[in-house]
């Protein structure tokens, strides 16, 4: 029945092609729908997983890492007495106003660390570095804000709600969910540029012990602080997460366009599937006759299904990984993970086993007698 099935595909290259692009669709679409939404979430997330923080201390009703309510700062040292706890510093996340000199002005996160410790500081450096960070009224901008920021490039100047900053480090790839680009600072230079009250900051950032257990540890940060809130880093960053999720809907809308092209691929499929049985009905009959089932026959259909599934597949994969490599950038990222292209595969197979239903059904009602009309 496999032979039969690949003859029969071999036979009539159109109807096959206009199902293979119907398989090349659909993957395509769910794997880059799919990688684009894992971008996006990676970015509601972004801080969370790289601050070098295993636990976040803040407020109560945080709802997402780049909104933060001000917490008194002398509440650290509670935290500072909890067995597990290696680290904890203060830190500032909060919004302002970028001018520039030609009057453009750009809102903008500034991101207040400790610079003498790694919590809560920058990565990706393409110049400078953290040590810069030290100097006074100095930030770091992303490279891929460059035209957000009027190109600030090392020694630029601009105000920050009205406050000098200069430019001495660059970063490539640290952007948040939203457009709103990062500026990265030491935590006395953010709390004037961003206005926090003097003794107050936004997050306590904590890095635990080796070995430390870390539900056991918010656990206890939580009882000996009831009036703020203790999250895991994924915690936080899964709370973020669900803010854009729920905020935005985008999830509806790139769930809505995965099916949508799981049901254009479903249907181009399942009218080349069908056409093709159609066409070859009187070899359907000449099987019925020699004595092969229903259940044999409507095999051929399946393995039809899966070659052409298997060949689309192959190709749509195949320009996703192009795609990823060519088009991804900070901006808008693809992510691919094994699991997302698996799913994205099984999913199309899934449809081509669907799309077998209607000529399976039509090669059931075929007459064995066809073979003696003709």
């Amino acid at each position: 029945m496999l032979w039969f099935a690949l003859k029969s595909i071999g036979s009539d290259r159109g109807k096959v092609l206009t199902a293979l692009i119907g398989v090349v669709f659909s993957v395509v679409l769910i794997e880059l729908q799919g990688g684009l939404y894992l971008g996006l979430m990676h970015k509601a997330r972004i801080l969370t997983e790289n601050t070098d923080a295993d636990i976040w201390v803040s407020h109560p009703d945080v709802q997402l890492v780049d909104l933060p309510q001000s917490i008194p700062e002398d509440r650290i040292n509670r935290v500072r007495t909890v067995p597990g706890v290696a680290e904890a510093e203060p830190y500032i996340v909060g919004n302002a106003y970028a001018s520039f000199g030609d009057g453009h002005y750009e809102n903008v996160w500034v991101l207040g660390a400790d610079p003498r410790t790694s919590l809560g500081r920058g990565w990706s450096y393409t110049q400078g570095g953290p040590a810069s960070l030290r100097r006074p009224d100095s930030v770091s901008v992303d490279e891929c804000d460059a035209d957000k920021l009027r190109n600030a490039d090392l020694g630029t100047l601009f105000e920050v709600n009205g406050r000098k900053a200069r430019v001495v480090a660059t970063t490539r790839g640290i952007l948040p969910f939203t457009t709103t680009p990062y500026l990265f600072t030491s935590l006395e230079n953010a709390r004037a540029y961003t206005g926090t009250t003097p003794g107050h900051c936004s997050y306590f950032l904590v890095r635990l012990q080796p070995g430390a257990d870390r539900q056991a540890v918010v656990a206890e940060i939580q009882r000996r602080i009831p009036e703020l809130s203790a999250f895991t880093a994924a915690q936080l960053g899964d709370l973020s997460q669900r803010y854009w999720m729920s905020r935005t809907g985008i999830g509806i809308s790139f769930g809505a366009a995965t099916l949508l092209g799981l049901l254009v691929g479903l249907t181009m499929i399942a009218q080349s599937l069908y056409a093709l049985a159609l066409d070859h009905l009187a070899d359907y009959a000449t099987l019925k006759a020699i004595g092969a089932d229903d259940k044999q026959v409507g095999a051929v259909v399946v393995w039809q299904a899966l070659a052409i599934a298997a060949a689309g597949s192959v190709v749509g994969v195949t320009f996703v990984l192009v795609t990823q490599r060519t088009m991804s950038s900070p901006i808008a990222p693809i992510e691919l993970t094994p699991q997302l292209l698996v799913a994205g595969v099984v999913a199309v197979v899934g449809v081509c086993l669907a799309a077998t239903v209607l000529p399976a059904l039509r090669i059931r009602r075929i007459d064995p007698a066809l073979v003696l009309q003709g």
